[in-house]
């Protein structure tokens, strides 16, 4: 799950420990700038639909989309309004990625994987704990997030078949809820991520060998992805 830790692989090494002990401030400012990466890695991982090289399961078409939300209250964009490009242009059930094959770009489309929740994801240094926390860090993006990933099913009452009707979205008679795949996040990117981080660091304190560091705040070779 989305809360076990991301640890650098065989921390103990007499390398890494000289460094923690003889210079301090290196690790610190080191380990922070992995947390760095760390999460703008995850971001591009979203918002490529394939975290960690796992493809999200399909996510429903723009244009269908963009009618199924105005329907509760959203206001369309230009795009998908009416006259607009996706009804000129006949995307209707096309999906995003078959509508950037055609050349369109990712900003008109809109409905990037994960919407907004990409931008919720940041790192946070823990000083009394001496690590660095990577993840979804607010409680409600927190939830929303897990949610997402172990998927959900939502219950169909009348009213909401009754306004996609209204809407052009008209649902099967049978079909009586909506059910929301797994989108698998953490787990994909926390096996990406983990070959990654000891060579990074070590990486990082090569160049303070160098160039030399600024000083940071502590921080110790453990992570938390959230």
């Amino acid at each position: 799950m989305s809360n076990e830790p991301i640890t650098i692989t065989d921390t103990a090494t007499p390398y890494l420990n000289f460094i923690a002990e003889t210079k301090p401030d290196w690790m610190r400012k080191a380990l922070k700038s992995t947390g760095w990466m760390m999460q703008k890695e995850i971001k591009q991982g979203i918002r490529s639909g394939a975290p960690g090289g796992r493809k999200y399961p399909n996510f429903m078409a723009p244009a269908r989309r963009a009618a199924f939300e105005s329907a509760f209250g959203a206001k369309l964009r230009k795009v998908y309004q009416s006259g607009g490009r996706a009804e000129r242009e006949a995307w209707g059930s096309k999906s995003r990625n078959a509508l950037l094959d055609m050349g369109i770009s990712a900003r008109t489309i809109g409905y990037s994987p994960l919407g907004k929740l990409s931008n919720a994801v940041g790192y946070q240094y823990d000083k009394s704990k001496q690590s660095v926390r990577v993840g979804w860090l607010s409680n409600s993006a927190k939830r929303l997030g897990e949610r997402i990933e172990e998927g959900y099913t939502k219950q169909i009452t009348e009213p909401m078949r009754k306004k996609l009707f209204a809407a052009g979205v008209p649902l099967p008679k049978g079909k009586s809820m909506f059910k929301i795949q797994p989108r698998h996040t953490y787990g994909p990117m926390k096996t990406a991520l983990q070959p990654k981080l000891k060579p990074y660091i070590e990486g990082k304190i090569g160049d303070y060998a160098i160039y030399g560091p600024a000083a940071q705040s502590a921080s110790r070779r453990n992570y938390k992805v959230r």
